[in-house]
């Protein structure tokens, strides 16, 4: 059985190949959009977004994005979405009130040469059928709508709502839009892109 610090060293290891790989990618122009698993699971080729490059990484957070903005930044994109923060609440000890300071930094660094927009963190359905318990690992929609409160009252005028499409009548994430309770499946991801585009009009 491979122990958890093999299952951490794995992760650190496939998180600095794709960084480096990030580093490396030629400057094209390209509209960047970065994140967690979120953004590093959408194939934007199967939605038409080929002028967009993907900068996601599963399992990321607030903090990672902030070591990785270089590889952003030379990329001298015209416009950045970002995709982070629920993995913070599960994944490290940060406060509603750091994290909120970690995104506050990233949107001032990228927004010196970039426009940024900032995605809402999207709701988990822990109840459904098919609800992977290991990737919610803990995480609920009332710490989610709690820090989504503190992202609109922060920087409303850059926010994008994908939150809300996504939710069902109990105000968790729609079932029918996920394949695990967490990660979105094409019709969900389908909706995720409708509100992001509809902000970029």
């Amino acid at each position: 059985m491979t122990s958890r610090l093999t299952i951490q060293e794995l992760i650190q290891k496939d998180y600095e190949r794709k960084v480096k790989t990030f580093l490396s990618l030629p400057l094209e122009g390209k509209d960047v959009m970065v994140g967690d698993s979120m953004i590093a699971y959408l194939n934007l080729h199967h939605y038409q977004m080929d002028d967009w490059i993907n900068q996601g990484i599963a399992g990321d957070t607030t903090t990672g994005v902030l070591k990785r903005l270089d590889a952003i930044t030379r990329l001298k994109p015209k416009r950045v979405i970002v995709s982070i923060g629920s993995n913070d609440l599960v994944l490290t000890q940060n406060t509603p009130e750091m994290i909120i300071s970690n995104m506050k930094t990233i949107l001032e660094i990228l927004g010196q040469s970039s426009l940024v927009y900032l995605c809402l963190i999207t709701p988990v359905n822990p109840i459904m059928k098919d609800a992977n318990h290991a990737y919610i690992a803990g995480r609920t929609n009332k710490e989610i709508n709690v820090l989504n409160q503190y992202l609109k009252e922060r920087f409303m005028d850059r926010i994008i709502d994908v939150h809300t499409p996504l939710l069902d009548e109990q105000g968790l994430l729609n079932e029918r839009l996920s394949k695990d309770g967490i990660h979105l499946n094409h019709e969900g991801y389908h909706l995720f892109l409708k509100s992001i585009k509809n902000r970029l009009r």
